[in-house]
């Protein structure tokens, strides 16, 4: 009889503690979801989300969660390896809270702090709440826009490297939509010119183009080209027997006779080489050239004869036609050019 007064009681309070237990479950999905949409359903996590696939170079990925526009442009550094070079500059990315947009309450702003090359930088997102999922999980969406740009410039080549990617260029021109951040580095090297590399950091979107201009500079390499094709005219010119060798800067002036076997010409200080961009060309500038000529003179009224040696400066121009791998050098004496 006691066991059949108890057997009541016990079970109420086993279903009393089921019922405690389910609502203490019930309690910690809530708090768990509640947490996870904190977490991983909330702008921050988006825009950390977004410097992944930029990270990894899944410019696809990127530019679907982004929802932006790509102006015109090359794209080349949009995905793959020149997306993720982009990206190699770009460390120490973190996302603040979000903040609620003081003119649209569905909208959050998030500003991500990084490094670039070192360097702290900042950039600014905007997302929209879209709804729930599941009752419990915001959903939100970047605001659309459009992509920055990079506009590089560089003159005498028709292409150039950016994040070790080859551009081409038209007019000395290359516009590369680019997402953000990045740092866009471009350089180029060919045997005649080179250009030390640039960079810039894109940290948002822009109505202008974030500008790169190259400034070209003529190697080594360039630079001995001229120098031996002026030492080599200059050389051919000590070649003739003659008071005034054709075609050359040099010349000497006398009312003596002059015996051409005994005219010797020779070079004692070759010019200096000093190449410059101007006007849209590669100009070389006025060439001195110190000479000397060895000859006999003959007295007209006397017929003495005078062993000398008659060393002057002489200044000529040369007229340059250029490219990435050759340059000819045209030399210009009296105003009248010398073919080479």
């Amino acid at each position: 009889m006691n066991t059949d007064r108890h057997t009541p009681t016990a079970a109420s309070r086993l279903a009393l503690r089921w019922a405690i237990a389910a609502v203490l479950l019930l309690a910690l999905l809530i708090g768990g979801a509640l947490a996870a949409n904190r977490v991983l359903f909330s702008p921050e996590h988006m825009v950390t989300d977004l410097q992944k696939h930029l990270a990894a170079g899944e410019g696809a990925q990127a530019l679907g969660l982004m929802n932006a526009t790509v102006p015109k442009g090359d794209a080349v550094a949009l995905d793959s390896e020149a997306l993720a070079h982009t990206q190699d500059g770009i460390s120490d990315f973190t996302a603040d809270d979000s903040q609620v947009d003081p003119n649209d309450e569905n909208l959050r702003i998030v500003t991500a702090h990084y490094k670039a090359d070192g360097v702290d930088q900042e950039s600014k997102y905007t997302l929209r709440h879209t709804g729930k999922t599941w009752l419990f999980f915001d959903t939100w969406a970047f605001v659309p826009s459009t992509l920055p740009t990079v506009r590089v410039k560089a003159n005498t080549v028709n292409e150039v490297t950016v994040n070790e990617q080859q551009i081409p260029l038209k007019a000395g021109v290359s516009t590369l939509p680019v997402f953000y951040p990045s740092v866009i580095d471009a350089s180029f090297s060919t045997k005649n010119f080179a250009a030390d590399t640039r960079g810039v950091v894109v940290t948002g979107p822009s109505e202008d183009p974030v500008r790169i201009a190259l400034k070209t500079q003529p190697t080594k390499a360039f630079i001995k080209s001229i120098n031996t094709k002026v030492k080599k005219y200059l050389d051919d010119c000590t070649k003739q027997q003659v008071l005034m060798p054709s075609g050359c800067p040099f010349a000497y002036n006398t009312t003596a006779r002059v015996d051409s076997s005994t005219i010797n010409w020779s070079i004692d200080k070759y010019p200096r080489i000093d190449v410059s961009y101007y006007n849209g060309d590669w100009v070389l500038s006025p060439l001195d050239v110190t000479a000397s000529v060895n000859l006999v003179e003959q007295d007209l009224r006397t017929g003495a004869k005078d062993k000398k040696k008659v060393t002057d400066k002489f200044s000529f121009t040369a007229q340059l036609t250029t490219s990435t791998t050759d340059v000819s050098v045209v030399p210009v004496t009296g105003g009248e050019q010398v073919a080479r």
